[in-house]
């Protein structure tokens, strides 16, 4: 549709010109809450692998190949079998316990959401969406959506032209589903779209006046003592349902772990079992294997995942009474990638752990235990080898001693000419609608032996400890007043020229995405280079899948554009990705930051 074309464009075109602060046409409002780290109710036994009949040498070689996997970046994992947890592990600087954005994941709570209301006569999957959301119509939308049911957007098959590029057209997005082109007949074919999960949430909460939180509160997260979770809400007080939920871990395993019982918990039938069994069962044909209600069928038989953007994944392996998870900052968006293949080369339909218990083997066990606990404290440095086509590579740094960078930089403090480069991801600023101020000021002070970096954005100033070592600080940083915890390590390098450099990785351990700020010093002057991971390709394929690839294809973008100029949008967001600002020394130093803070 032109308008949703135009806002996407509109958005997209501020960002390549380096536009900061409230630049979306969605309302900003916080949300997020601090993280309290509140202990897990119900957590789940712990055993060796041996005792579920699994190797802990396969388990160590598993978790080695995805450390090693620059692609994948994996955060936590947690595999689990016969109800019992036999490895969990956080890949420094991610801690246990912490919860991490789920994007697509929690679809699949949507689901469940979904089959409660079905079974209490709430929703009916024949149901017309049009009946519905009737004052949200258009005159329209009786041609466009009068065959459109509940049961077209639980398998992703509505055909409506208003998918997540919607989400940052306006406040209005029931309306503008609802008003939105068709570009197939409902239910004809598969089409991935976020906005149908946001219809269902809608749905409920236009029938019972809860959110789907709410809604799902006494239904789901208590009864599995999930007592610590976020999920955002649109402008209009929707719960989001196809992105925004933060969970911890062990509680998404839990989801996992009640869908293999076909929806019972500790001997009570939570979700009834015949929704269980629809919602895993091939309704279209997306991704390699199908797609059921809101989850997709996965390689094994009668096997099915949980999964969203940059590798989150609960993975359900009834045939062997396994379930695994896994949250990442991968490359792929959805499971097309490397940590995808590696997942599915330990764990795939050719693998066939034991009926029985295995003889228990202390020193395996201990030699995994050691491993896991090395890649949480990162001691455990990955070989320079190629393990079953998946490229292992070392970290590479520079000789330059970290103590002379200390004294050098302590008390200084920069300003910065454009002000444009921000703390937080691209992808997180449009994911949340949370968009950058600008770093206008960075400060230096030394800290407890380390040194710590003052950012001034915006009306406040966050101050972040460096790790240089083994050594692991995080911190709470306040973004337009939604709080995260964050981690930076640093290593001095050089660059092209030769000199020396520092390197900064801002870890969001809250998120799938991190920062990462190269710093070149010479003279008074600081120039600053700044990129993230996931980078610039995965971004461009994103966009793609969100509506920029058909965005390009508008007839007035096109006479925007001239011929043998394709590529515009690459470079524009290559450096927009990758942008860069110069920094003067300024009087007064750091400590004025630090008053300012």
């Amino acid at each position: 549709m032109a308008g949703l074309d135009f806002a996407f464009f509109q958005l997209l075109y501020k960002m390549l010109s380096h536009q900061t602060g409230s630049i979306s046409r969605v309302d900003f409002h916080p949300q997020k809450p601090r993280f309290e780290g509140r202990e897990i109710p119900m957590q789940f036994p712990r055993t060796s692998p041996e005792a579920q009949g699994i190797s802990s040498d396969h388990i160590r070689e598993y978790l080695q190949t995805l450390a090693g996997s620059q692609a994948s970046s994996p955060h936590h994992s947690m595999i689990m079998r016969h109800g019992n947890v036999i490895s969990e592990c956080s890949f420094f600087p991610y801690e246990r316990g912490i919860w991490h954005i789920t994007h697509s994941l929690c679809k699949s709570v949507t689901g469940m959401a979904v089959g409660f209301a079905v079974d209490e006569g709430i929703l009916s999957l024949d149901e017309k969406i049009l009946d519905i959301f009737s004052r949200h119509a258009g005159v329209f939308s009786h041609i466009r959506r009068g065959g459109l049911t509940v049961e077209d957007l639980l398998n992703m098959t509505s055909g409506v032209d208003f998918s997540e590029a919607g989400a940052i057209s306006g406040n209005t997005w029931r309306a503008g589903y609802m008003n939105a082109p068709q570009k197939f007949e409902a239910g004809s074919q598969f089409e991935y779209n976020s906005m149908n999960s946001y219809m269902l949430s809608a749905a409920i909460q236009e029938k019972t006046g809860l959110t789907m939180m709410e809604y799902l509160r006494p239904r789901l997260f208590e009864p599995l003592g999930i007592d610590e979770i976020f999920w955002e809400r649109c402008p209009q007080g929707v719960t989001k349902g196809g992105w925004g939920m933060f969970i911890k871990p062990e509680d998404a395993l839990k989801l996992g772990y009640l869908y293999l019982h076909g929806g019972s918990w500790k001997g009570r039938q939570i979700i009834p079992r015949s929704w269980v069994e629809a919602s895993t069962a091939k309704h279209s044909d997306g991704g390699a294997f199908g797609y059921g209600y809101q989850l997709w069928m996965d390689e094994r038989p009668g096997s099915f995942a949980f999964n969203g953007l940059f590798g989150q994944d609960v993975v359900v392996d009834p045939d062997i009474d396994m379930v695994y998870m896994v949250n990442a900052g991968s490359r792929e968006l959805f499971q097309t990638g490397e940590l995808t293949s590696i997942m599915r080369y330990y764990w795939g339909g050719h693998y066939r752990p034991s009926d029985t218990p295995l003889p228990e083997d202390p020193e395996a066990y201990a030699r995994l235990i050691q491993l896991e606990r090395n890649l949480m404290d990162g001691i455990w440095k990955p070989a320079q080898e190629k393990h079953e086509g998946f490229w292992i590579y070392p970290a590479q740094s520079h000789s330059f001693r970290t103590e002379d960078l200390i004294r050098q930089l302590s008390g200084r403090s920069y300003r910065m000419e454009q002000g444009t480069i921000g703390l937080f991801p691209l992808i997180c600023q449009v994911m949340h609608n949370n968009f950058t101020e600008g770093i206008s000021r960075i400060g230096f002070e030394e800290d407890d032996g380390t040194l710590a970096v003052l950012f001034r954005e915006g009306e406040s100033t966050q101050k972040i400890r460096i790790s240089f070592g083994g050594e692991k600080y995080i911190s709470q940083i306040d973004l337009r007043g939604e709080p995260y915890l964050v981690s930076m390590t640093g290593r001095i390098t050089t660059d092209e020229m030769d000199r020396i450099a520092l390197v900064l990785e801002l870890y969001y351990m809250e998120e799938s995405c991190s920062r990462v700020f190269h710093m070149f010093f010479s003279g008074k002057d600081l120039e600053l280079r700044a990129t993230e991971k996931p980078g610039d390709k995965v971004i461009m394929e994103a966009l793609d899948y969100t509506g920029g690839g058909s965005l390009m294809e508008n007839r007035i973008i096109r006479r925007i554009i001239p011929q043998g100029t394709e590529n515009i949008m690459d470079e524009s967001l290559y450096f927009t990705v990758h942008p860069t600002d110069i920094g003067h020394v300024e009087e007064g130093g750091s400590q004025m930051l630090l008053e300012e803070k």
